[in-house]
Formats: structure tokens, sequence, C-alpha cells
């Protein structure tokens, strides 16, 4: 009894734990991404700690850097979005396309004019967001943590002409040609560090400007490190080129100022492979929040065990108690079972009565039944006989008609027959008079003559 109460303790420990793990929590999240990314998307703990931002509010088939266009700048090649979340999670952060969460966005604090890499053939400009391996480095530039290839699918690939275009996005190369291109084209990383911040060289500006044969100006770039006063701005004057760039220690300032941010848990984990991602805010999240998973998980253990050590208090002062209310049950039981058996006995013996009774219904009413049978066969073979009877009086009948009418047709023929004869004979009489006559007048005419 003891050994199932306990199972039944564990069990039910067990299911409140998971209940509050697969529910979504309030997380402690500050900082100007956070808060402004949550009107657009949602987001979700990929991993202890780990936090991404999931795009809702986009149109099918919907990719990063996909609505925009590209501006050479003093920083290199800016990316200046038409979306209003573009001027975070397209100059910060990298961009993961996951099978079952699609496009996720990995924060970080390093700004760039585009975190995109490039490929490259003398008819065609390509590029795809950088995944989240790729780390920047003052020294080295781009340095891959993990062997990870995007996918050619996730490229977008333009002609020259219409790379530098307002509109760019109208000219993509569909999807069932990109892999010829990518096939054909050359890889580009090239980052570098300019007056204080990531410089996208890209692909280089004289060769686009050459292939594309058109005339392509440096814009400069008016920035804000105020969200606010870039949110103003940005909505009074369109047609400059502005872009919002946060100090890292701004946005540590913002992170430890906290704010509540709801945070769904991922119903399961990402392909990412986490470990090998090297970007500082995922690591400063996954330290951090872990801790808090850490003391949640052991306030819950504390939790648990008080739950345990009340419910065998309790269970020891009811055992005996459930002990026997278990024999009165039992013997309640047998009793019950003991008035069904007889129930049951006295049923059996009325239902066989019933049958015999009913057996000996049907042998009598089968016995009348041969009777009735009997007497009608013997009736239909009286009618049989009958009837055959008066077939053959009737064929009787017939036959002697049939003589009758052959004598009478015999008769009657005889009868045609001679009078046929005689009337021959008459006309032949006739004939031979008249013949006789003839020639009396004829002998007559000539003695005449």
């Amino acid at each position: 009894m003891k050994k199932l109460i306990a199972i039944f303790v564990f069990i039910f420990i067990g299911f409140t734990a998971y209940a509050e793990t697969s529910s979504d929590y309030y997380h402690r999240v500050g900082g100007y991404f956070y808060t402004n990314l949550t009107p657009y998307g949602t987001w979700i703990e990929i991993d202890y700690g780990v936090v991404a931002w999931r795009p809702t509010i986009i149109k099918r088939n919907w990719a990063p850097y996909k609505i925009g266009r590209w501006i050479w700048t003093d920083y290199g090649w800016y990316w200046d979005s038409y979306e209003p979340f573009g001027h975070i999670v397209f100059h910060y952060g990298r961009w993961y396309y996951d099978d079952y969460y699609g496009w996720i966005w990995i924060p970080d604090d390093e700004w760039a004019p585009a975190w995109v890499e490039w490929r490259y053939d003398d008819d065609y400009i390509g590029w795809a967001p950088l995944h989240p391996y790729a780390v920047f480095s003052v020294n080295f530039g781009i340095r891959i943590t993990y062997n990870y290839y995007v996918p050619y699918t996730q490229w977008h690939f333009v002609t020259y002409k219409h790379f530098c275009n307002p509109y760019v996005y109208n000219y993509y190369v569909p999807s069932k040609y990109k892999y010829r291109i990518y096939d054909r084209t050359k890889e580009r990383y090239e980052y570098k560090y300019y007056n204080g911040r990531v410089r996208n060289e890209g692909i280089d500006f004289d060769l686009v400007r050459k292939r594309s044969g058109q005339k392509i100006e440096k814009r400069d770039l008016i920035t804000s490190n105020d969200p606010r006063e870039f949110e103003n701005i940005k909505r009074r004057d369109e047609d400059r080129i502005r872009t919002f760039i946060a100090d890292r220690n701004e946005i540590q300032r913002d992170r430890e100022s906290l704010r509540e941010v709801k945070i769904e848990r991922s119903e399961r984990r990402p392909k990412l492979e986490l470990e090998k991602v090297e970007l500082a805010e995922v690591k400063r999240t996954r330290t951090n929040d872990r801790n808090e998973v850490n003391d949640r998980k052991q306030t819950e253990q504390e939790r648990s065990i008080n739950r345990d050590d009340k419910f065998k208090d309790r269970t020891d002062s009811n055992e005996r108690e459930r002990n026997q209310n278990l024999r009165n049950r039992e013997e309640q039981r047998r009793t019950i079972e003991q008035e069904k058996s007889r129930k049951n006995d006295s049923r059996e013996l009325e239902r066989r009565k019933e049958v015999e009774l009913n057996s000996r219904i049907d042998r009598d009413s089968e016995f009348r039944n041969d009777n009735r049978r009997f007497e009608m066969k013997k009736n239909e073979s009286r009618v049989n006989e009958q009837r055959n009877e008066v077939r053959r009086n009737e064929q009787i009948e017939n036959r002697n008609f049939e003589q009758k009418r052959t004598e009478t047709r015999t008769i009657e023929s005889k009868r045609t027959d001679n009078e046929r004869k005689v009337e021959t004979n008459r006309n032949l009489n006739q004939q031979r008079n008249n013949n006789s006559d003839r020639r009396q007048n004829t002998s007559r005419t000539e003695r005449t003559r």
C-alpha cells in the first residue's frame, strides 16, 4: 500500500512540473530590442536562457533582406528596410531558418549596415542572411564557428542593373533558377572595422557600378541612438537615410532595467547548434537565465519535498482507516456477489422451464402442420386426377370431331368431282353439236353457190 501511495505522489509531482514547464511565462527581459519587436512577433525560449524572436506579421514566402533596397554609404552596403522592425533585425543579430519555427532572429549587440553573406559572378549578385555561426572579430572579420551553408533557396539573386533599384524585390530570380546561379557564383565575406563600427564592403563598389552601367551615388547615414527620436524623424522625412545605432553600454543598461515581456517556451528545440553560437547576447542570456532556471528548479524541488512530507504524515494517520474501509468493502462485495449468485440461479431455473414449455408448444405446432400438409397434398392429388380425366375426355371429343370433319370433306370432294365431270361432258356435247351445225351450214352454203 505504501508503494502505491509513493508512486501516486511521484506521478502527481511530475504532472505538475510538466504543466508548469509547458505553459507560457513572463520572463524579465529588458532593452529596446525586446519591447519594440513584441508587436510584430513572438519571443520564444529555444534553450535554457536563450531567447529568439519569430516574426508573425508577415506575408507568405517572407524572408529576411527581401523588402528594401541597397544603398552605398561610408560603412559599405547598407540595407534600407521598408518593414517597421527592419532597423533592428537587419542591423543587429543573426537569422536562422528552422523547419519547425520558420525564420527566427537571434539578438546581438553589434551593429552593421547589413549582416549578410554575398555571392557574385559577371552577371548576378546574391545575398542571404548571415547565420548565427558567423561571429565578427575586429582583427579577423567574419569567423565561422560551425561548418554551415545557407541553402540556395534562401538566397536572393538579381542582375547588376537592378541591384540598387528601390524596388529590387520585383526583380529577384525565380526560385526554380536559383540553384544554377548559386553553383556558378563565388562566395564573399568582406566585413571590416571602420571609424568604430562594422563596415560591410561586400561586392566591390567599382565592379557594381561598371557592370550595372549606372551612376551610383554614396549616401550619408544619419545615425541616432535615441529610439524615440529615430522613430519621429523617420516618420517626418522618409527620403533621408537614417539608422538607429545604440551604444553597447546603453543596450546593457536597457537590459538591466528589466521589463515584463511574455516569452513562449518552445515546443521543441530547433536544429540550431547553440553550443557553437558565440554571439555576445546569446552568451550573456544563456549565463544569466540558466541561473534563473536553476533557482526555479531548486524552489520547485523544495516545494515538492514539503508536499511529500505533508502527504506522508496524512497517509500514516489514515492508513488504518483505509485498511478497515477496504475490509468492509470486501465484505460488502462478497455479500453482493452471493446475492447475485442466488438471483442468477433462480433466473436460470425459470429460463429452463420456459424453454421446456416452448419446446412442447413447438412440437405440437409441428405435428399440426404436418397433418395440414398431408391433407393438402391429398387434395391436390384428387384435383390433379380430375383435371387429367377432363383432359382425356376433351382429347377424345376432339379426335371424333376431326374424324367427322375429314369424312365430310371426303364426301364433298367426291361430289364436286362428279359435278365437274358432268359439266365437262355437257360442254363437250354442246361443242360437238355446235361443230356439226357449222359443218351443215357450210355445206349448204357451198351447194347454193
